[in-house]
């Protein structure tokens, strides 16, 4: 077994700030290999509500502070480290395994679970986590001498300290979003310049060439790096995969496996095969004509307007789509003109963004608005208000948290309302 050398955490009294899953799994982690720690425990919000006040009692000779992502790290008061870094320093330790790495505002998801499928049917021994139901620390094993490569999905939050850049980049797009987080839209833009940032020769990056600011990053890089186009249309097989976006996502993917000696035949095989997420542009139902679907995972404006044109494409008109969610300061505008362009019948408006989203609509567009803070009532009211042989869309183009935990509670009470129908 390969030995762990982890000198800030051994012999270290460790305090671990959050108690949810990946708190939970660094106490997996430090239990599996055995550091030999002083000591160990969380503070959490929870417990006390000056938890990040009361880290500067701490003695930082003998204390270690291990952040969650989800704290930002500019409202902790000491120095800390994080899961991130600490797998990125285990892995190197525990396998030759190549860490490939995936971030983007959106499609991350999508990208990353494609490209691991790839690389299981072109049988290599991948493994696959990071900012999905896996975290990161939990994919660690005491021998995984045969791994080729480990996938993960990178959020902007896990990103934020990171100083180590995974072997293998991909990077799908830059919107604006988690200002509320980070604290601007530069700082959330540098949280994801490090997937990149401190590349060398070693390195492999791949990125849409149509996002300028990515390529500015990577100009003074000695990192073999491939910018795709993603513009021009490209003629791909029949996928369960729908939009212009998901196209994006796989040309991305392919660009990446074709680099790491894939044919272009076996990426599109999986391409072809490969189930979506949960919740991104997800067939429910078709009731009374009306078909839904499932896309609660847009959580910005470019997100819903990508959805709406998935279904326009895929399904026909649009008669009715679910709007509205915590309140990041997001221009509506491109989207109300949208709704107009594809003569949107109804609209569902959820809190906080109600008023803002009505005020973007252009004047000329008179939509049957609903506003409401219930899900069930928001399907009952689209049943009745949705032309028949359209589509009505939950795509809520702002962030769950303004009603629920997440995007999966927002997509599994639309699902639960549509099959009481």
């Amino acid at each position: 077994m390969n030995k762990l050398v982890l000198p800030n955490l051994a012999k270290k009294d460790i305090v671990f700030i959050g108690r949810g899953q990946d708190g939970l799994s660094f106490e997996r982690f430090i239990k599996r290999f055995k550091i030999p720690i002083k000591s160990f425990r969380f503070v959490d919000q929870k417990d006390d509500p000056n938890y990040l006040e009361s880290l500067t009692k701490l003695d930082p000779n003998t204390t270690t502070v291990v952040k969650t992502p989800g704290c930002p790290g500019r409202l902790v008061p000491v120095d800390y480290t994080t899961p991130a870094i600490i797998f990125f320093n285990a892995v190197k330790q525990l396998t030759k395994a190549k860490i490939i790495g995936l971030t983007g505002t959106k499609g991350k998801s999508t990208s990353s679970a494609l490209l691991y499928e790839c690389l299981l049917d072109a049988g290599l021994k991948v493994d696959y986590g990071g900012n999905n139901k896996t975290s990161m620390l939990d994919l660690l094993e005491l021998d995984q001498p045969d791994l080729d490569y480990i996938v993960l999905e990178l959020s902007s939050y896990q990103l934020a300290e990171l100083n180590t850049p995974p072997d293998i980049s991909l990077i799908t797009n830059l919107f604006l979003d988690h200002t509320d987080y980070h604290g601007s839209l530069a700082d959330y833009w540098e949280a994801k310049r490090n997937i990149v940032r401190n590349t060398s020769t070693g390195n492999l990056v791949v990125y849409d060439q149509n996002f300028d600011l990515i390529g500015e990053w990577l100009q003074n890089s000695e990192a073999r790096i491939i910018a795709v186009d993603t513009s021009k249309t490209a003629e791909l097989p029949k996928s369960k995969l729908i939009g212009r976006h998901n196209q994006t996502n796989y040309l991305l993917v392919e660009a990446l496996t074709t680099a790491l000696g894939l044919s272009v035949e076996e990426t599109r095989k999986t391409y072809q095969n490969f189930k979506p997420i949960p919740h991104r542009l997800e067939y429910v139902k078709t009731a009374n004509g009306i078909v839904y679907i499932d896309d609660a995972i847009a959580s910005q404006p470019e997100a819903a307007i990508a959805g709406i044109e998935a279904c326009l494409a895929e399904y026909g008109h649009v008669g009715c789509v679910m709007l509205g969610g915590q309140d990041r300061s997001y221009d509506f505008g491109p989207l109300g003109d949208k709704l107009l362009e594809h003569n949107v019948n109804a609209i569902v408006l959820f809190p906080n963004t109600q008023q803002k989203i009505i005020d973007a609509l252009p004047a000329n567009y008179k939509p049957l608005i609903l506003q409401t803070d219930s899900m069930e009532q928001a399907v009952a009211w689209a049943a009745k208000n949705t032309p028949k042989n359209s589509v009505c869309l939950l795509s809520t183009a702002a962030p769950s948290y303004s009603l629920w935990k997440n995007f999966e509670q927002k997509g599994c009470e639309f699902q639960q309302a549509i099959s009481n129908l």
